[in-house]
């Protein structure tokens, strides 16, 4: 596997963050998101505005903190939630990334985790909204040219080494039961995932794609078909497709 290029999760976050502003300045607020049954528009920038000020309160503060109950009055959609993301750049800007601070994963404590993190959300979110603008007539491609390829491989990498064991702690039944390869052909990436003993989180070897079976795809078709917002028919399969098909349809985040 090449050495992945180092992101910039700033610059990305500030960048993604701005595309999605966009979308909310001419999307219908009570249109509805497809790959969130049950939430508008308004509900989903309502949900991450929300998560950028609750980050912005964590990375200040280094601990956890209450979920805000937000209330937006007069000005539009775009305009709050480009105002949450200013507060949480202001706040990563101001906290050195070694810094210790609260996470809700078992990783490393550190303040660093939270641009990452933010990143990705604001980039699968962003996908909701392009497809909540087009409607109806959405399709499975939609969508996914709005997620670079480096950082769609980064996403990947978060859900398999931050979220599987999130999962695992939260009592959450084991995604990998048996030894899985995953790769991305845009990037080169690989992982190969293995069961580890009970009550363990996966092991996760990087730059190889071995296992029972092997799921390719690019790495944003993988990312999304890792968050659900993808059917999994878009990925192939190499070797056990049941292996295959069993780990696509356990819970693998949030």
């Amino acid at each position: 596997m090449p050495d992945r290029p180092m992101l910039d999760y700033l610059a990305e976050l500030d960048r993604t963050a701005a595309e999605l502003a966009t979308v909310l300045d001419t999307v219908d607020p009570s249109a509805a998101v497809p790959s969130c049954p049950g939430w508008t528009v308004a509900d989903l920038a309502l949900h991450i505005g929300a998560g950028q000020r609750w980050s912005a309160a964590i990375l200040l503060s280094g601990v956890e903190q209450r979920r805000p109950d937000v209330l937006r009055t007069t000005i539009s959609w775009s305009d709050w939630y480009a105002g949450t993301t200013a507060a949480l750049v202001a706040a990563i800007r101001a906290v050195d990334p070694d810094e210790p601070c609260w996470n809700f994963a078992p990783v490393e404590q550190r303040a660093g985790f939270w641009v990452r993190r933010r990143l990705h959300e604001t980039a699968v979110h962003l996908v909701d909204a392009v497809q909540a603008a087009v409607g109806p007539q959405t399709g499975p491609d939609t969508g996914l040219e709005v997620i670079p390829a480096p950082v769609a491989a980064d996403g990947v990498d978060e859900v398999f080494g931050v979220f599987l064991p999130r999962l695992l702690a939260r009592g959450f039944a084991p995604a990998v039961t048996r030894p899985i390869g995953v790769r991305a052909v845009d990037t080169g990436d690989a992982w190969s995932l293995a069961p580890a003993g009970d009550s363990e989180p996966p092991k996760v070897e990087r730059g190889r794609a071995d296992g029972e079976a092997v799921l390719t795809g690019t790495a944003a078709e993988l990312l999304l078909c890792l968050w659900k917002r993808l059917p999994t028919e878009r990925l192939t399969v190499e070797g056990d497709a049941q292996v295959a098909a069993r780990f696509l349809a356990e819970r693998s985040t949030s």
